[in-house]
């Protein structure tokens, strides 16, 4: 009898080690997986950090070309390219050359 008791409390030992064996390796793999997308979920913020700091430039670029365009300097400029006007007291000198 004392025997089988050992018997019985070997295999309940090695069952239990078995157990929690595995317990282990299954939280290891969970573990693992979870670390994995963590680092892809960083990889991902980063990216998109970098795409959120490229569209603040561009629209810093659009306000300050909204300003140009809204300026007094660019409407005369445009006036006097395109549309060939003058100021009052300025003189239009034509060059029949070109």
């Amino acid at each position: 009898m004392a025997e089988t008791k050992k018997k019985q409390t070997k295999k309940r030992g090695l069952a239990m080690k078995l157990a929690l064996f595995g317990f282990f390796v299954i939280v290891g793999f969970g573990v693992g997986e979870q670390y994995l997308e963590y680092r892809q979920l960083c990889a991902q913020y980063d990216s998109l950090q970098v795409q959120i700091a490229q569209e603040q430039e561009k629209s810093l670029e659009y306000e300050n070309k909204k300003e140009y365009y809204n300026s007094d300097s660019y409407i005369e400029q445009v006036a006097r390219e395109k549309l060939g006007l003058v100021k009052s007291n300025e003189i239009l000198y034509i060059n029949r050359n070109e």
